[in-house]
């Protein structure tokens, strides 16, 4: 446990065992830090069951589990508003045969941004 952080069980494991065992002076004064929002939620105790299964044998805290689903959320949503292709139509009015012509386009915006980077 020395070699690495330890998990929410491990802690919580270590301070039980040392419950009530106070030394005078002991204490080592830390950094602060900068902690996330709580947020609550409930869910059905089957859905409990299988998130602490899960954590339990990634070793990990359901916390962990749930801030890593949130993340992969974020991500797909952050992936599916990424714009794919992208069309468009020129009219051009031809004097030379008295018309308008119409030219569709569709391009791929990273090939794009791909010959934007080249030219500068």
């Amino acid at each position: 446990m020395a070699g690495r952080d330890m998990n929410e069980r491990e802690r919580r494991e270590l301070a039980n065992e040392h419950r009530g065992e106070v030394l005078i002076d002991s204490a080592t004064p830390i950094e602060g830090r900068r902690l996330g929002q709580i947020v609550s939620l409930r869910l059905e105790a089957d859905m409990i069951v299988s998130l602490r299964d899960i954590a339990n044998q990634r070793g990990v805290t359901v916390s962990d589990l749930l801030r890593e689903g949130a993340a992969r959320i974020i991500a797909a949503e952050q992936q599916s508003m990424r714009i794919t292709e992208l069309s468009f139509s020129v009219n051009v009015f031809s004097s030379q045969q008295s018309r308008w012509e119409n030219t569709q386009y569709t391009a791929n915006p990273v090939e794009l941004d791909a010959a934007d980077l080249a030219t500068r």
